[in-house]
């Protein structure tokens, strides 16, 4: 499968172990169905958000075009929930990576993570919207956030990963066009298969026991070169952070995942029940009218959601 979609070259440079391109932009068709399907149904709310879409791929930041809108926002969660009234105050882990989130040259933060972000401020209605760099889930809700982004299911006892906008696996991109998705195993047999050296691909790949010729790269973009050279068959690494690669550089066909991916959602106190179903409304909204997409397409093009149907499946006998 290719994940190029239609592409603009969006300029942030990140200071990150991938040595990090730009933005891509292309949306999937069933995002774009969804947008004009939402436009016959609800009239002129939809020109807001046709306005959003074309900030999104226009150049204007999404911070930008929120900031036109914010007088027509309708805050449908309580100031109780909040740390600061009126505003949703955001963690993004700093380990994180791209293209879930970046820091560019500037310091400005921005990413799959942070488009989410802001269409989620958008669906609960709150006009500020403050992003904190945070070390964990746990102490930073207890102390000044209200959200964290990219938390796994049963990553801490007080936090509750609250939807699903993203999913966490390795995964496989091929130097030719896939027929399907996942490859057989078998595929991969005897093939030069790329990873970033001593990484958790690397760990990953030999575990699974197939017969490969692996040749290791410092980073990311080296493997992405030497894919779109021919020079190997394969690239295994990150899903995410490959499909970002693959989708601005214009080389790698996704393949599908070499384990089962955990789904990444939005970290909020475990006791704050309201503040969770406002989240969980919200996320539901824009996943139903296509934002969600937009705000993953962006980085990664067209991209399947992962699941254990992903999944390269190894036969022992």
């Amino acid at each position: 499968m290719n994940n190029r979609g239609s592409m603009r070259l969006a300029g942030a440079a990140a200071a990150l172990s991938l040595a990090l391109l730009t933005g891509c932009s292309g949306v999937p068709s069933e995002a774009t169905g969804a947008l004009d399907g939402l436009a016959s149904a609800v009239g002129g709310a939809v020109e807001t958000l046709g306005a959003a879409v074309d900030d999104v791929l226009g150049g204007t930041s999404v911070a930008q075009a929120r900031e036109q809108r914010r007088d027509d926002l309708l805050q449908k969660v309580d100031d109780a929930d909040l740390k600061t009234p009126g505003t949703l105050t955001v963690g993004i882990k700093m380990g994180e990576t791209a293209p879930l989130a970046m820091s560019g040259s500037d310091g400005e933060l921005s990413g799959i993570d942070v488009d989410t972000t802001y269409a989620l401020a958008d669906a609960l209605g709150v006009a500020n919207v403050e992003l904190v760099s945070v070390q964990n889930a746990s102490s930073a809700l207890a102390a000044d956030c209200d959200l964290v982004m990219g938390v796994e299911g049963g990553e801490s006892a007080d936090v509750m990963s609250v939807g699903d906008y993203a999913q966490s696996a390795l995964g496989v991109f091929s130097s030719a066009e896939v027929g399907s998705v996942p490859i057989a195993a078998s595929e991969l047999e005897g093939r030069t298969v790329g990873v970033q050296g001593s990484s958790v691909s690397q760990v990953a790949l030999r575990e699974l026991g197939i017969g490969v010729t692996e040749q290791t790269f410092s980073n990311l973009n080296e493997a992405f070169d030497a894919l779109a050279a021919g020079t190997v068959d394969y690239v295994v690494c990150d899903a995410y952070a490959g499909a970002y690669l693959s989708c601005v550089s214009g080389s790698g066909h996704f393949a599908g995942t070499i384990d089962v991916p955990v789904a990444v959602g939005v970290g909020v106190q475990a006791s704050s029940s309201g503040l969770q179903a406002s989240v969980q409304e919200a996320i539901e909204e824009i996943q139903g009218n296509g934002v969600a997409n937009i705000a993953k397409s962006r980085w990664i093009g067209e991209f399947p959601v992962l699941s254990d149907a992903s999944r390269i499946v190894v036969v022992t006998l």
